[in-house]
């Protein structure tokens, strides 16, 4: 048996040697507990840093998740694929879209309680959430942290049946204890963020929200845990972002003369490497990349030198700030004003309230903002806190946004959260056509459908008809009606009789003459007039 168990060991040894963070911690465990080797606390302390620093990219995102006689599904299983960043859910409004959404966010409310307070709480399955008809619901999640899979299930029986089944969190306590023990040891560790956003974010800003509250007190201790705290609401609580945004500011005093200035050499080291007339002579001039590389080095080297002089709270506020400015062009010098109180930024260089903007700049800036924020509290030494891991859920993300603004929320969420798994709901075509169709999950009837391919880069129409099974024009109103009959009666050379010449005229006067549905018409009316006219000589 003790040769067994030491080849068990000596596996354990060559997997945490590989990487595997989960063999380091259970080496940890078995030389404290003397499994099959002595107790030696020098040894448990050596494995625990390797776990620690095995975990500290800490990659977390959801592999899959399956549900069962759970709201409408009857059965319902999707993989998100994990070549993409974002995965869309798409389909009619009750096909149940923000049913997954809330399934996934009942699974994380498990891990979120295990990591921020070590309860072993979380949201479980109501007995009105399972489907009609049926006694037992369950929620099977498979999330991958490090390229290990861990595993959880909900399952939920009526209150009256005789016997309730009992979920299954095994894994999910060991990956969070696994954690927790590893950010012991070192409290750099990052740790995943998880947040969910309903419709509700979009609820409007108004001056109480901006008042004074006791709810953050003067000694309020922004740590680790609190960037869970209502993560998981449904809600970029704005009220709580204005009072940690004021909290910070008026502890921040004077900032120290050397902080300021690696500020000023980092804004303008970064232009330097993203100037076009750079990027255009090493296009050229490949071998004068030493350049850039010179540049990115001393870039690296500056924040360094910040990094070692910022509080948490400095960080906090300009990484804040920082993603919101990327976010939203135009926008700058965020900042408290206490008489009167508010909060107060520029656009396009002329100061407003927050309150002045619109609801959909508002809505986004409360959302980028409290991801921003919490990534921040979660990565307190990271030089770069925005590229922590973890699992962002959001219903209708094109809610208030401008068809252009749809067009650009994926790709700007990706880019300023790079290592953030995002799953969204959205009714856009200008959202979905900017993502690969393997990134979108069709919903209909209970059942999921793969997107058609050719999606990302297609026109709106195409994807508003082949998508979301929608014709491009209302088929019912009465513009629509004629154009098709129009149309018809064209292609059927039907063009000079009078109910054809009554229904251009109408259209002309609707769409105008240079209409490109109109245009295509005219031209095939005029090679057919030139044949006929070919034919007859």
């Amino acid at each position: 048996m003790t040769e067994q168990l030491s080849k068990i060991i000596r596996r354990l040894i060559a997997r945490s040697e590989s990487g595997d963070f989960s063999a380091s911690f259970q080496l940890a465990q078995s030389y404290s507990e003397g499994f099959s080797v002595e107790k030696d606390k020098d040894k448990v302390q050596e494995y625990l840093s390797i776990c620690a620093k095995q975990l500290n990219g800490n990659s977390f995102k959801v592999k899959s998740i399956k549900l069962t006689n759970y709201k409408g599904f009857d059965y319902l299983d999707l993989d998100f694929n994990e070549k993409n960043s974002t995965t869309i859910l798409v389909g009619n409004n009750g096909c149940g879209k923000s049913s997954v959404l809330e399934a996934i966010q009942k699974s994380l409310t498990h891990l979120s309680s295990r990591l921020a307070t070590k309860s072993q709480n979380g949201e479980l399955i109501d007995d009105l959430e399972i489907k009609k008809g049926k006694d037992i619901a369950s929620i099977s999640t498979v999330f991958e942290v490090e390229n290990q899979v861990v595993s959880m299930e909900l399952n939920q029986g009526l209150s009256m049946s005789s016997t309730r089944p009992r979920g299954s969190y095994t894994q999910i306590n060991d990956i969070c204890h696994i954690l927790r023990t590893a950010n012991e040891i070192d409290p750099n560790l990052s740790l995943p963020l998880f947040a969910s956003y309903t419709v509700e974010r979009a609820n409007d800003v108004t001056t109480k929200d901006i008042e004074e509250s006791d709810e953050i007190k003067d000694d309020y201790i922004w740590d680790k845990s609190k960037a869970y705290s209502k993560s998981l609401s449904g809600k970029a609580d704005f009220k709580l972002f204005f009072r940690w945004f004021k909290e910070l500011i008026e502890s921040d005093k004077d900032s120290s003369r050397a902080i300021d200035e690696l500020r000023v050499k980092i804004q303008a080291k970064e232009a330097e490497i993203n100037s076009p007339i750079l990027t255009e002579l090493i296009s050229k001039h490949p071998e004068l990349k030493y350049l850039l590389d010179s540049h990115q080095s001393e870039l690296d080297q500056y924040k360094i030198e910040l990094n070692a002089l910022y509080s948490v709270d400095d960080k906090s506020l300009d990484v804040v700030k920082d993603a919101i400015y990327k976010f939203l062009p135009g926008f700058s010098n965020l900042k408290f004003q206490r008489k009167p109180l508010d909060l107060t930024l520029e656009k396009n260089g002329v100061q407003l309230s927050v309150l002045q903007l619109s609801q959909g700049e508002k809505t986004m800036l409360a959302l980028v903002a409290d991801i921003a924020r919490r990534l921040t509290l979660l990565n307190p030494q990271s030089l770069s806190p925005l590229d922590g891991s973890g699992v962002v859920l959001i219903d209708e993300v094109d809610l208030h946004l401008h068809p252009l603004w749809q067009q650009q929320i994926i790709q700007k969420l990706e880019s300023t959260f790079c290592n953030l798994q995002f799953i969204v709901t959205t009714h856009s075509p200008q959202v979905c056509h900017t993502v690969d169709s393997s990134a979108i999950w069709l919903l209909n009837n209970g059942k999921k459908e793969a997107a058609p391919k050719g999606v990302r880069g297609a026109v709106s129409s195409w994807v508003l008809k082949s998508l979301f099974k929608v014709e491009e024009r209302p088929p019912e109103d009465e513009i629509t009606k004629k154009l098709v009959l129009y149309t018809k009666l064209v292609y059927l050379d039907r063009y000079d009789e009078e109910e054809s010449l009554t229904l251009r005229k109408e259209l002309t006067s609707h769409f105008g003459s240079g209409y490109k549905d109109l245009v295509t018409l005219d031209l095939y009316i005029e090679n057919s007039r030139w044949e006929k006219e070919y034919e007859e000589d």
